[in-house]
């Protein structure tokens, strides 16, 4: 295998992706995203509220709306 060809292979190895998509609306956690405490709650695709966007984003959802509830209350997205 010649130094062209490894890299190639090291290159497309690297950029596989771990998200999985479990839905139309929802991938796999993102445990490892890190998110600012700033409260500006949002309804997300999984019926949840969630404190921000970043915080539905980590937990798996791909889609979310602005909302007046509180954080962990059920809203219907």
């Amino acid at each position: 295998m010649s130094i062209k060809q490894l890299f190639i292979l090291i290159l497309f190895l690297s950029c596989k992706s771990d998200d999985q998509l479990l839905g139309e609306c929802f991938g796999s956690p993102k445990g490892e995203i890190a998110c600012i405490k700033i409260y500006e709650p949002v309804c997300a695709c999984n019926n949840l509220v969630y404190s921000n966007s970043c915080e539905a984003d980590k937990a798996g959802n791909l889609k979310w709306k602005s909302t007046k509830l509180s954080t962990g209350e059920s809203c219907n997205y």
